[in-house]
Parts: C-alpha cells; sequence; structure tokens
C-alpha cells in the first residue's frame, strides 16, 4: 500500500493524472489483490492527502463536500456491508490454493485451528510466512500429532507455537484466520488426500462478524490447551 500512497503522492503534487497514469495505477491496485477494507482505507489515505495539501478553508470545505458525495455514490453491495465471500470446493487444488495464498499474503497474524495437519505444500508455507515475521498460532488434535506424515513436530521445531487438547475426544476444528481480517472454514482438510480425493469445502470470508466469532473461540481454546 505504501508503494501505491507514494505513486498518488507524487501524482497529487504535479497536479496531473494523465491516462498511463491511471493504467499505472490500475496496475498496480491488480497486484495487490486488496480487500474491499484495503480499498476503503487507501480510498481515505487519498483523501487525507487532499486535506493535506488544502491551501485554505474554502478549500478543505470543498474537499469535504466531495468526501461525502463519494460516499453516496458507492455501490452498496454484500461484499461491502459483510466483506469478501468465496467458496471453494475439493478434490482439486482449489481449496489448497486458497490456504496457501491466504497465509503467503499474511502480514501480521495467522491463527490456526486444524484437526491435523499434514500437506507438506501449507507446512512449507506457514514456516515461510514464520520467518518473515508473521505471528503464527497453531492448535491441533492431540492424536493425529503422532500420525503417520503430520507436519506438527516438523512446524514446532521451527520454533512455531502450537498447543493440543488433552481430550480423548477430537479437536475436530478446521479454520484459519489472517490477520484478524480473513477467516477460512468448512470441512477442508489440512492433507494431500482432501485435495487429491476426498469431497470436501472451504469458505473465504471478511465478515466481521464471522471474524469475531472465530477469534473469540481461538482465543478461548488457546486458553485451556497445552504446549505442545
Amino acid at each position: 500500500m505504501h508503494k501505491i500512497i507514494n505513486f498518488l503522492r507524487a501524482s497529487f503534487l504535479a497536479k496531473t493524472f494523465y491516462s498511463r497514469d491511471r493504467q499505472t495505477l490500475k496496475k498496480m491496485l491488480k497486484s495487490e489483490d486488496f480487500s474491499t477494507h484495503e480499498l476503503n482505507v487507501l480510498r481515505s489515505k487519498v483523501f487525507q492527502l487532499m486535506h493535506d495539501g488544502a491551501q485554505n478553508p474554502e478549500e478543505i470545505k470543498l474537499i469535504n463536500w466531495i468526501e461525502e458525495v463519494n460516499k453516496c455514490l458507492l455501490p452498496k453491495t454484500d461484499t461491502q456491508s459483510t466483506g469478501e465471500n468465496r467458496c471453494y470446493f475439493s478434490p482439486g487444488d482449489d481449496c489448497e490454493n486458497a490456504i496457501v495464498s491466504s497465509i503467503r499474503n499474511a502480514r501480521h497474524s495467522v491463527k490456526i485451528c486444524v484437526f491435523t495437519i499434514s500437506e507438506n505444500v501449507i507446512s512449507e508455507e506457514i514456516i515461510a510466512a514464520h520467518k518473515r515475521g508473521v505471528a503464527i498460532s497453531i492448535i491441533t488434535d492431540n492424536d493425529k500429532v503422532n500420525d503417520k506424515g503430520s507436519d506438527v513436530r516438523w512446524l514446532s521445531s521451527e520454533g512455531i507455537r502450537i498447543r493440543i487438547d488433552e481430550a480423548s475426544s477430537h479437536m475436530h476444528h478446521k479454520f484459519c484466520i489472517v490477520d484478524k481480517k480473513v477467516l477460512l472454514t468448512g470441512s477442508y482438510n489440512w492433507t494431500k488426500s482432501a485435495a487429491d480425493h476426498n469431497q470436501e469445502n472451504l469458505l473465504l470470508t471478511e465478515d466481521p462478524k464471522m471474524l469475531k466469532s472465530y477469534l473469540n473461540e481461538f482465543e478461548k481454546l488457546w486458553d485451556r490447551f497445552i504446549e505442545f
């Protein structure tokens, strides 16, 4: 986002926005694949640039007017009111790709609460995120830790924080929260067989109410379970 803001700042200072500038901005926005929330943040920063460059109270009043009218003219869709929603199904790579892509785009935190993790492609992306400074927290089932092919011990050896349940019943959740803004949930197990053979589903949503509920559940389980 900083690169785009700097581009817009330079354009604003030059008081020009040519056709080539429009094409450049479109390409930058496409490459970032911003969420609706991030686009709204960027839009607010554009108006802040205008406020900072205003020369007198009349200009500020005009900018405020443009900003408020702009808000009214923006389309009111379900995506804007509840965040983005997408669904994926397996067999096939769609579910796995959505998980990998979401973790790859993480900037601050990834909270994972899944029954089992044995797909190396996903585990490698988790480790890569950890190494670049993203805070990773994993909750998983105690019985599945010892399964052949489980990646839990590998992830733990990389310094990733993991907690497990002690119950005879299973910790059977399959959800992940990225940057407290994106929720991935559904029946999809984080395994190769889920991608190759199983009929599974995965929902990606940015709905704030859904995120709040899942965050609360994660924190509740994190406090209850033990360190691996």
